[in-house]
């Protein structure tokens, strides 16, 4: 019965292992699939994001493009000596300077400002603000050289430092000698309230935002407005390339450090000019969608999982009571040892078994001598603990192809297979003496109860028809050892005592 129970249990065990294993290979398929899916819609949004930084480039920068080319026309009719002097000692030329530089400003929509400077760079002629004779607080003029020729310089101006008092991009295209020695230039005034308006003129979807920023990373004009962190310089992932690095287009995942919201990135870099056009796409509503199937298909995957083990539960439940049924039908409840209905069964095939392949076969058939007056003198309780007793001590002597069984009463029979008459004895003596040197079963004032058995002894011969017939032949063996002085084993007619 140990052995079965620990059977059943290994299967059961084993059913659960296979089912876990399953549902854990199903849920890790599920999870890698998710995650791909995931990273296909980033990857997909990643690359809108970045062609649509692209087009917003292309549309930006057609304003530094046309700044760029009024200050080229400009230093293009000035002289660098006279022109730029100041104090101007020719009202003329301030006239003329003045007159161009107005006619010129209006050209390009943004540009609050044109003006020119002179080698220490001094404004010496504005077309809006009443800023001559102001020096310049452009990095180029506290660097002391230039390039040589024509170079363009682009500086975002806080507005502390700005004469409109308005945070505004200075960009300047100055003019040095061979030696690098600033000789003039030409500056025009980008006010970042135009790069507000235009990037705020630009619809975007819940928690997404549109950026401009310059290779310093420095915030220019930000959809939706946020006038708070205009100026405040931001970064890239710690893994990623700076802005200063960028040269084209980038992408990235990443929470922005202005509003803690993760976001996907797309970023693209204006041609010739140090300005970066950052368009994020929220990564919680991106995402929305993909996080609700995968919730679905979460919840469902737990609740079949949960049913299939209850369902294997259930299965498990109902074969073991099928198995327990079973045993119950054919174990005696006392000692559980075989009854006599599924010994008879066993031994009807291996009578079959031997009879067919001339194996040997033999039969022990024994009772507890004196049993009736074990229970008189002790009781019940003590004859069953007697009988129990007998059970172990069978079973301690076969081997694992034998089978023992209680036939009813005290009475109790072993079946032998590829066991002659020889061996049979051995077995059945073995059994004799250590059931005459037990000293387990105690009574209910604790006295040793001691006990013998008598055993009769059948091999399978010719003349026997079926096993009920070799069972009768031990039985009247057995009724021989009682006859013979109880105590002692017989085998056919001979008493081996």
């Amino acid at each position: 019965m140990t052995t079965i129970r620990s059977r059943l249990s290994l299967a059961r065990s084993d059913s659960y292992g296979v089912l876990l294993l399953l549902l854990l290979a199903i849920g890790a398929w599920l999870v890698i699939d998710f995650m791909h899916e995931r990273d296909r819609i980033v990857a997909e949004r990643s690359r809108l994001a970045i062609n649509k930084s692209q087009l917003m480039n292309r549309a930006f920068g057609d304003t530094f493009l046309a700044a760029d080319y009024v200050l080229r026309d400009v230093l293009g009719r000035v002289h660098m000596g006279k022109d730029l002097a100041y104090p101007q000692p020719d009202a003329e030329v301030s006239a003329r300077l003045e007159a161009l530089l107005k006619e010129k400003v209006i050209t390009v929509a943004g540009l609050t400002d044109l003006v020119l400077f002179n080698g220490d760079c001094v404004f010496a002629a504005t077309a809006n603000y009443p800023t001559r004779g102001t020096k310049s607080r452009q990095r180029f003029c506290s660097d002391g050289r230039v390039e040589p020729g024509q170079s363009l310089h682009i500086q975002y101006m806080p507005p502390v430092n700005s004469a409109s008092a308005r945070p505004v991009v200075l960009m300047s295209r100055t003019v040095g000698s061979p030696e690098g020695v600033l000789l003039g230039g030409a500056m025009v005034v980008v006010d970042l309230e135009y790069a507000q308006q235009w990037i705020t003129d630009i619809e975007v979807e819940q928690d997404d935002v549109l950026a401009l920023v310059d290779s310093n990373g420095t915030l220019l004009a930000r959809n939706p407005p946020l006038p708070e962190a205009i100026g405040l310089r931001t970064s890239p992932p710690p893994n990623e390339p700076s802005f200063s690095q960028v040269e084209g287009s980038a992408t990235f995942t990443a929470v922005s450090p202005i509003d803690g919201r993760e976001r996907i990135v797309g970023m693209s870099k204006l041609e010739r000019f140090p300005f970066i056009v950052i368009v994020g796409f929220d990564a919680a509503r991106v995402l929305s969608g993909w996080q609700h199937r995968a919730w679905q298909f979460a919840a469902g995957y737990i609740v079949l999982s949960a049913l299939a083990l209850m369902a294997l539960r259930v299965q498990r439940a109902t074969r073991r009571q099928r198995e327990e049924m079973r045993q119950l039908a054919n174990t005696d409840t006392l000692t559980g040892i075989s009854n006599r209905r599924h010994l008879v069964d066993i031994a009807d095939r291996e009578f079959g078994r031997a009879r067919r392949y001339s194996h040997p076969l033999s039969v022990l058939m024994l009772d507890i001598d004196k049993f009736k007056t074990i229970n008189d003198r002790w009781g019940h309780p003590t004859g069953d603990r007697v009988i129990q007793a007998l059970a172990q001590l069978t079973t301690s002597v076969i081997r694992g192809q034998d089978l023992c069984g209680r036939l009813g009463g005290d009475e109790f029979a072993l079946l032998l297979p590829e066991t002659d008459s020889a061996g049979a004895q051995l077995i059945a003596e073995r059994l004799r003496t250590r059931a005459e040197a037990s000293g387990t079963v105690r009574a209910e004032d604790g006295t040793v109860v001691r006990f013998t058995v008598s055993i009769g002894i059948a091999s399978l011969s010719p003349e026997d028809a079926s096993f009920d017939a070799l069972l009768q032949r031990a039985d009247k063996e057995l009724y021989q050892a009682k006859q013979g002085g109880r105590n002692r084993s017989v085998l056919a007619a001979n008493i081996a005592a």
